[in-house]
């Protein structure tokens, strides 16, 4: 009985290992990630949430489950915290320009020449 019960353990073990094998190799496999990368999306995907909280208390607004002062304060909080975001990701995205690539040149009038 307990042999029966120790065979089939076993083979569920290796039926779990033989499935779960591609998984834990396809991420061992993955290029590693880029750390500036991981922060875009971060911030991004933070930023998209801040704006969505930003209509959900506009929606609850109107239709009356938030009071004129709740409302305030949420909104308030909420768009600062949008804001903030949008620096960081305009920050990130800054940051992001290759080092090669020419800046943008700021027209500072005609070019002084020294004449005798």
């Amino acid at each position: 009985m307990i042999w029966g019960v120790l065979i089939v353990a076993i083979a569920a073990l290796v039926v779990v290992a033989l499935v779960a094998w591609p998984l834990v190799r396809a991420e061992s496999d993955a290029p590693p990630s880029d750390p500036d990368e991981d922060a875009r999306r971060d911030v991004e995907e933070q930023l998209a949430a801040a704006l969505e909280a930003i209509r959900e208390i506009e929606m609850d607004h109107r239709a009356g489950n938030l009071s004129d002062e709740d409302f305030a304060a949420l909104d308030a909080a909420e768009r600062a915290r949008a804001v903030e975001l949008m620096r960081r990701a305009d920050a990130l995205r800054q940051d992001e320009q290759l080092p090669g690539t020419p800046e943008l040149q700021t027209d500072k009038g005609p070019e002084q020449t020294s004449e005798s």
